[in-house]
């Protein structure tokens, strides 16, 4: 990863520190771990020097020092070379190697001499400063930089702290010692985010890998490096993403680290690598592995000590062993293989089952060891009664071992395939890991589908395939589908991926409804709902009613995301939208219904934060859609927000025609959106065609029915024969269903009508603000001066800026001019400009002084004034 260290986040203190000593006789001592950027820290020291006009002889004592060169001269050596050519280089060299009185090498009192000359030579010629770097190469590095310290030259010199090079002559000669931190949370996030956008998901995902490594910048951008290698950094509309997040994040097999666990001796990386794997392994276990492995007790002792010691596995209160940085255990696993460690569960479990251990220990490593244990009647059945013994407090282990159990009993228990089989596949859809309900489900088809099991294993199939994006294997739907009854599920899941036509709840139902246990729950009461539900493609809202308990919410795939999509935007958390919509994009197949809303929202949501650009993309990329009335509902919003009026509502009506012959054929889904719109647009233009859109609302809502349609009727109805009451019991419905998008909407149409429009205003604007939508604010503030309304006021709360909104003003209050905090943030300086007029904008002060001044004094207030500064 290309880095400017003249900006490092999270060392801006330090740099400025350093900085001030440029000239002064001084030795300043960084300290810090192995990746903590001492390097990098004095590279940016040594180039602001250098801007002032400073010269300073940088010199890094080389990991591979000839053998004798116990004081690093070669390194001191290469360095003058490197900067004042061989001539002088010579010439250093020749007074270093004077003989003594005796006529022998120089002794160590004359060699320091010397070098003493050597600098203060330096110094006069008007190189003021050497920096000293990897001080930990070196036998005796103090000896150079106590010379440099001596001759007078400003000394900075970099060493790492766990190696602790000469601690007591360098502690004794510095003048100041300077220990570099971990970064912080937002720091990662600033260093991750220095070539470009990042998803906000991404650092959090890199952060949690690292665990005790998670401010180390240089874990973070070797791990970063090798996302970005490996092909799981991806843009998406100019921002990166981390594809596929539900896989390990590893750091890079070339790391330090890594390879330093690696080349311990046995049994070191296997200790690493099987207690990453284990659910749970205490260090009195220690002694039982050791048997089962065959490795000698002492030394497996004495290595787990030694991990523990040096910070590579962790131990808790309980003696329970761990892995603090999961990224170091994905890593030395890879490096072993998956096989290796499997055989080392594989062996625990026999051990264990000899000599007759506890048998939930047993379990979870025969589930771990996979087909390197060898399958057998005693290992299935206690894998199923531990498999029933957690069930109720741990169901995930329960399918974990439910699993293991099934893939044993083929050969050595076929009674118990068709009811494992019909456990495991229920279980699987119950705690939502559809990823291994999918591998389920092949594998039966492949061993042989027990009978009277085809319908559920379709659908389970089509519940695997549309919650991972993964269509049915062929192999699959040829096999069940040879059963009339399981052909439904099968074939919503093919139209599914098709994403031609619209869902319809009854298909649903059919499909789908004859899986859950006991009576089939009665739609009737929650039709208006469903229907909701329906209309929006959220199949997870849909798939909780219909299975009850039974169905259980994915934490990933294509169906996850997209519900955070949908709830995100009726609910008002807009960045999570966005994000979501981006992981979306790379999960699953492009085509279905769920991918093409997903970009329509996220459209609109980039059109109402100001974004046109951004809005435009997102919109170009959905393609065929089975959503006419939402095409161009996001359409005509973008244009609309442009100042395009005259030509959205032209637009508008020609979307119309297509959702309403779409309408026709029974899909409305987005029309009540559409109609609303287009009738604000309309009002806005004057009112010409309001009386038509009314009678079309009617008509529809009179054919389909359902809430949305009457919450339509009642808006347009309102704003065409300026109806409070009809908008009013409108925005009541709105409101009792949490959705702020909609209610901002019908809060903007009662002020339209309404004699007294403050509150209706002041309510939008509120909404609009914690949308966080740019735009939004700025054409509510233009209709409150055009009704002359005042901006509401009220205090600042720090939820209300943005994260670099507030670092700026922190970096203010620190008395940074823009320069330096552009400096800092590795942003322009006129994005610093920028971020300062929308901050005065928002909350009224006047300028950088007034800005900070406030800020200590806690009476920062939002002024009721746009983002973009506009009053």
């Amino acid at each position: 990863m290309t880095q400017d260290c003249g900006a490092l986040p999270g060392r801006g203190d330090e740099i400025a520190a350093l900085e001030k000593v440029a000239g002064r006789p001084v030795l300043v001592v960084v300290r810090g771990g192995a990746g903590t950027g001492k390097t990098a820290l004095l590279g940016a020291v040594a180039r602001k020097w250098r801007d002032r006009r400073l010269k300073s002889l940088p010199i890094c004592f080389s990991d591979d020092v000839p053998e004798g060169d116990e004081f690093g001269l070669g390194s001191v050596l290469a360095a003058i070379r490197e900067e004042f050519g061989a001539a002088c280089a010579v010439k250093a060299a020749a007074a270093l190697n004077q003989p003594d009185d005796t006529g022998g090498p120089s002794s160590g009192s004359a060699l320091f001499t010397e070098l003493t000359r050597l600098f203060g030579a330096l110094r006069q010629s008007g190189t003021t400063a050497v920096v000293f770097d990897d001080l930990h190469a070196v036998p005796n590095p103090g000896f150079a930089v106590a010379a440099a310290r001596y001759a007078g030259c400003t000394v900075l010199a970099a060493c790492r702290e766990e190696e602790a090079v000469e601690p007591t002559v360098l502690s004794a000669l510095a003048d100041q010692i300077v220990d570099l931190r971990p970064l912080t949370d937002g720091e990662v996030d600033e260093l991750l985010a220095a070539d470009g956008p990042v998803d906000p998901a991404v650092a959090p995902a890199v952060r949690h890998a690292l665990g005790s490594l998670r401010g180390n910048p240089g874990a973070v951008l070797a791990t970063w490096d090798g996302l970005r290698r490996a092909g799981r950094l991806v843009p998406v509309r100019g921002v990166l993403c981390l594809a596929d997040p539900a896989a390990p994040i590893a750091l890079p097999a070339g790391h330090d680290l890594v390879r330093g666990v690696a080349d311990l001796p046995e049994p070191g990386p296997a200790l690493v690598a099987f207690v990453g794997t284990a659910g749970r392994f205490r260090v009195d276990d220690l002694l039982v592995l050791a048997e089962a492995t065959g490795w000698d007790p002492a030394t497996c002792g004495r290595g787990a000590d030694r991990l523990v010691a040096a910070g590579v596995l962790g131990c808790d209160e309980r003696g329970a062993l761990f892995v603090p940085c999961p990224a170091l255990a994905t890593a030395v696993r890879n490096v072993l293989g998956e096989q290796r460690v499997r055989v080392l569960h594989a062996k625990l479990a026999e051990h264990l089952l000899r000599r007759g251990g506890d048998p939930a220990l047993v379990a979870d490593h025969a589930a771990l060891a996979g087909p390197e244990l060898p399958p057998g009647p005693d290992v299935v059945a206690l894998l199923v009664r531990e498999a029933a013994r957690v069930l109720p407090s741990d169901p995930g282990s329960a399918a974990h071992r439910y699993r293991a159990a099934l893939a044993r009993c083929a050969t050595h228990d076929p009674g118990r395939v068709p009811g494992l089989t019909r456990s495991l596949v229920r279980l699987l859809v119950r705690i939502g890991r559809y990823d291994r309900l999918r591998e389920v489900v092949a594998e039966t088809v492949d061993a042989g589908v027990p009978a009277g099991q085809e319908y559920a294993l379709a659908v389970a199939a089509a519940l695997a395939a549309v919650h991972t994006g993964v269509p049915v294997p062929r192999a699959v739907t040829a096999v069940l589908a040879a059963e009339p009854a399981a052909r439904a599920p099968l074939e919503f899941a093919g139209g599914w991926f098709e994403g031609r036509e619209a869902m319809s709840l009854d298909g649903l139902v059919a499909a789908f409804g004859a899986f859950r246990l006991g009576d089939a729950p009665d739609c009737a009461p929650m039709r208006d709902q469903l229907e909701i539900w329906a209309g929006r493609h959220d199949l997870v809202a849909l798939f909780g009613f219909l299975f009850g308990d039974e169905y259980g919410a994915p934490d990933d795939g294509p169906l996850a995301l997209y519900h955070r999509v949908i709830t995100g935007y009726h609910r008002g958390a807009w960045a999570g939208v966005l994000s979501a919509s981006r992981a979306l994009e790379l999960s699953g197949r492009p085509s279905t219904p769920v991918h093409c809303l997903a970009r329509l929202l996220t459209a609109e949501i980039l059109s109402c934060e100001g974004e046109p650009g951004p809005a435009a993309d997102w919109l170009a990329a959905v393609g065929e859609c089975p959503f006419p009335a939402m095409v161009s509902w996001a359409e005509i919003g973008l244009m609309w927000r442009g100042g395009r009026l005259p030509e959205a509502i032209e637009a508008g009506w020609r979307g119309y025609e297509r959702a309403a012959a779409a309408a026709e054929r029974g899909t409305v889904v987005g029309l009540h959106w559409l109609l609303v719109r287009l009738a604000m647009l309309e009002s806005e233009a004057g009112g010409g065609k309001l009386a038509e859109l009314r009678e079309l609302t009617t008509k529809w809502h009179g054919r389909y029915g359902g809430r949305r349609l009457k919450m339509a009727e009642l808006m347009v109805t309102g704003l065409a024969e300026r109806d409070l009451a009809s908008v009013r019991a409108a925005v009541e419905v709105v409101r009792s269903h949490q959705n702020q998008s909609e209610l901002m909407r019908a809060c903007l149409i009662a002020s339209s009508v309404a004699d007294e429009p403050r509150p209706w205003l002041h309510e939008a604007y509120d909404i609009a603000r914690r949308l966080d939508g740019d735009l939004l604010r700025m054409m509510i503030k233009a209709r409150m001066r055009e009704r002359g309304v005042p901006p509401p006021r009220r205090s600042l709360a720090s939820d209300d800026l943005s994260p670099a909104e507030l670092r700026i003003i922190a970096l203010i209050r620190r008395g940074l001019t823009n320069r330096q905090i552009a400096g800092t943030m590795r942003i322009s300086e006129k994005t610093v400009e920028s971020h300062l007029t929308r901050l005065f904008a928002k909350t009224g002060c006047r300028s950088r002084l007034d800005l900070a001044t406030a800020s200590i004094e806690g009476r920062l207030t939002v002024s009721g004034l746009d983002r973009s500064g506009t009053a």
